[in-house]
């Protein structure tokens, strides 16, 4: 275990996945009781929908881009070569800039019915959880030092 090789983006990346996988469980979003637009239904039990009830397809970024900030942090932590933390902040860099532009799409445009949709705290910090690890591995590269 190396934890002076850790630098402040790879620190950043790795707290903010976990944080991020966290916070997908809390509520993201309420809608009224009923069908929606699109597949899912409401039901009157379970308005306020989670970041697994709400999204479908974004749940794959989502999940990818928080392992990778976790991996960012583990391949710096216990790096015997420079490669593995470099390709995991170059992975997570690139699928960070996919993810914070569809997760900005969704908080712009809610899933569901729009008229009826309510954003919750949870979508905010989502929100700024995928960014901040998206900056933290964009941090880690304009590093060129590697400790």
């Amino acid at each position: 275990m190396t934890p002076h090789k850790v630098r402040g983006g790879d620190l950043l990346a790795g707290l903010g996945g976990i944080a991020l996988l966290v916070v997908m469980f809390f509520p993201w979003y309420r809608f009224i009781e009923g069908p929606q637009v699109g597949t899912f239904s409401v039901s009157a039990n379970d308005t306020t929908q989670s970041a697994w009830e709400a999204f479908s397809v974004l749940l794959v970024p989502l999940v990818l881009l928080a392992a990778l900030g976790i991996a960012e942090l583990a391949t710096s932590l216990f790096q015997r070569t420079q490669a593995y933390p470099i390709a995991a902040t170059v992975f997570t860099a690139v699928v960070g800039v996919i993810t914070s532009i569809a997760t900005v799409i969704r908080l712009i445009n809610p899933p569901g019915d729009n008229l009826f949709a309510t954003r919750l705290w949870g979508v905010w910090v989502g929100t700024a959880l995928v960014l901040a690890i998206t900056g933290g591995a964009w941090w880690s590269m304009r590093d060129a030092d590697r400790p």
